[in-house]
């Protein structure tokens, strides 16, 4: 089954940017990332890039992407 994130990722145009993103996330190399701690659910992150946020957890030392959308739509 295919997760919703990834069809949005598939239908945006700065696919690269965004797939090169969550590569970092989960190698966890933070570096040039904006990233920061979301204050409704523990050991979760949010990355911002333009108006997408990519939601993210920490789980045993290793990230999984949560989900994938447009700002005001994520944290519905």
């Amino acid at each position: 089954m295919v997760q919703k994130w990834i069809k949005f990722v598939r239908k945006e145009n700065n696919k690269v940017l965004i797939l090169e993103t969550i590569s970092q996330i989960l190698s966890g190399n933070f570096s040039w990332l904006d990233i920061i701690k979301v204050s409704w659910k523990q050991w979760y992150y949010r990355c911002r890039i333009w108006k997408i946020r990519i939601i993210f957890f920490e789980k045993n030392w290793e990230y999984y992407v949560s989900g994938v959308w447009y700002r005001g739509d994520i944290y519905k």
